[in-house]
């Protein structure tokens, strides 16, 4: 009678075994979303001030540094309100990613939040 042979397992030897990581749902990355706070505090404040025309005016000179009220373009401004926050919170969070403090969270179970 003939032995019967144990199976091999058979492994590709170019396929790199990696971590299974489930993918979250839906995140809210902190650092993007402060970076909007200083443009939404500026629009809120100058509603209260001058009311709707107000905001609308306050948006377009936070989004495109156009200001209606007299007619000036005022980049410096866009970029001290929107621009420049939106982009230091963008680095943040590109950072916070490479060196795993969203991984970090996630598996500590704090749900939705990531930096």
């Amino acid at each position: 009678m003939a032995k019967a042979r144990p199976r091999t397992r058979r492994r590709n030897p170019f396929s790199r075994r990696t971590v299974a990581r489930r993918k979250g749902g839906m995140t809210l990355p902190l650092a993007v979303i402060g970076g909007l706070v200083p443009a939404a505090a500026d629009i809120v404040s100058a509603y209260k001030i001058a009311g709707l025309d107000g905001a609308l005016g306050h948006v377009s000179l936070c989004t495109t540094g156009y200001d209606p009220s007299d007619g000036q373009w005022k980049p410096s401004f866009a970029f001290q309100k929107l621009y420049g926050p939106l982009f230091l919170g963008t680095l943040v969070h590109k950072l916070a990613g490479r060196f795993g403090v969203n991984r970090m969270l996630a598996s500590s179970g704090i749900p939705f939040i990531r930096i």
